[in-house]
């Protein structure tokens, strides 16, 4: 019979080559869909995206003595005509904005200046009288530091919102400019050419950033990219080191080409084992965390607070890396795929770092709630760009890598005791007769 002469030939059937088909292309095709549908149609995706609105107009008299508040008409046309699910406007204070801009909470604001009004009566009145007048500028910014991809959203939204709320006073102009030259008409007031295309827009927008991403931040990704790095030390170290500490423990063989070697077993328990690669990974955290530093000084990326950075580096990714080696202590083989979903696949559309979150689907902001490589960049950005402050995102970041920290360790040293007392022991056993 087949299977006496080669007892493994019974496992070379159609679920062979059958199953890891199927796995790999149903995982490959749910990466896809959250990848792609995450970031081609982030404008469908918008959900509370925090905008501040300042209105400084201090208002002006008309012409006829009346009072003109076009800032609170704007604000107001603002309060009812925008989507509050897609946009959290906030009309807050131009310090709070600011302040608010500068820890990454805001992702932009529009600003209408204090003398909106009384340049748009001028305006009018240049209209009739043909004088000179000046096109009042509201000005937009963005924030470009909090999010790169989060500026062109900001600036869309902005240019639709004003460009209603220019049509809307322009027409209020336009009647008031006809009726002060005595030129009104039943429903079509008539104004010189020029005046009439100049007060169908009277206000000017100009979108700048609020504070320039500078040379050597990537134009504001370097956050990112450092807080991948921190995450893949963790995650690829603990691969290395499991993989090298258990050959030398004799608990795996060693394969190299055609080299294949299996040490003596060593008959060390797993939770000796675990807290062996926990002490490896925290020593090598030390290390990496000093070699990232040096070559992020190298290439020239600006570090305001190297010590910070330094000791932030240095827990997550030993938190990361004590919670992958227990992964792996208490799941085995299986603990690879779970790692690798854990800390990459998911993490990185969940990060916020290429794609705010505001603007990515329900489902991947309830990952970023949980997923350790949103947290780590939050604390990373907040060194990086916004002077290491604890509420810009450094708090989130800490407390988050020493929960991490203190559950991998619990968990690794309840789990693995409770096998070594049940004396399931790495050591092979042999095969089932069948």
């Amino acid at each position: 019979m087949a299977n006496e002469k080669d007892p493994a030939g019974s496992r070379l059937g159609p679920r062979l080559w059958l199953t890891p088909a199927v796995v790999v292309t149903v995982v490959m095709a749910a990466l896809a869909a959250l990848y792609l549908g995450g970031t081609v149609n982030s404008s469908k995706n918008l959900n509370g995206f925090p905008v501040a609105v300042v209105n400084v107009d201090t208002g002006a008299t008309g012409p006829s003595g009346q009072r003109v508040d076009i800032g609170e008409q704007i604000t107001g046309s603002l309060r009812k005509g925008v989507d509050h699910d897609k946009f959290d406007l906030r009309f807050v204070s131009l310090a709070t904005a600011k302040k608010d801009m500068g820890k990454g909470k805001l992702y932009g604001a529009i600003v209408l200046p204090a003398d909106l009004s009384k340049n748009l009566i001028a305006l009018t009145a240049s209209a009739a009288t043909g004088g000179a007048a000046q096109q009042p500028v509201v000005t937009v910014y963005t924030n470009p530091l909090a999010n790169t991809s989060s500026s062109s959203i900001v600036n869309a939204f902005a240019s639709q919102a004003l460009a209603k709320a220019n049509q809307a006073v322009g027409r209020q102009l336009l009647a008031g400019a006809a009726q002060a030259t005595g030129k009104a008409k039943a429903g079509s007031p008539s104004v010189s050419g020029t005046a009439s295309i100049v007060l169908s827009a009277p206000m000017r927008v100009n979108v700048t950033p609020f504070k320039e991403a500078p040379n050597g931040t990537g134009s504001g990704l370097s956050a990112f990219y450092y807080a991948l790095l921190l995450a893949l030390a963790g995650f690829t170290g603990s691969l290395i080191v499991t993989s090298l500490v258990d050959s030398q423990l004799g608990f795996t063989p060693t394969e190299i080409g055609p080299l294949y070697r299996m040490e003596e077993h060593s008959g060390r328990s797993r939770l000796a084992t675990l807290v062996l690669k926990w002490e490896l990974m925290t020593g090598i955290a030390v290390l990496v965390s000093t070699v990232y530093l040096a070559i992020a000084d190298w290439v020239g990326m600006p570090l305001d607070h190297p010590g910070q950075l330094w000791l932030f580096s240095v827990l997550v990714i030993t938190a990361v890396a004590v919670v992958a080696q227990t992964v792996l202590a208490l799941l085995g083989g299986l603990g690879m795929a779970v790692n690798l979903f854990l800390f990459v696949v998911l993490s990185i559309p969940s990060s916020g770092g290429t794609t705010p979150l505001e603007a990515m689907p329900p489902f991947v902001r309830l990952l970023s709630s949980f997923e350790p490589l949103h947290q780590i960049y939050l604390g990373t950005r907040s060194i990086l760009y916004f002077g290491a402050t604890w509420d810009s995102g450094l708090e989130r970041g800490v407390i988050a890598s020493v929960a991490a920290l203190v559950l991998g360790l619990l968990i690794g040293t309840l789990g693995t005791r409770t096998y070594d007392s049940k004396g399931l022991a790495r050591v092979i056993t042999p095969a089932a007769s069948q």
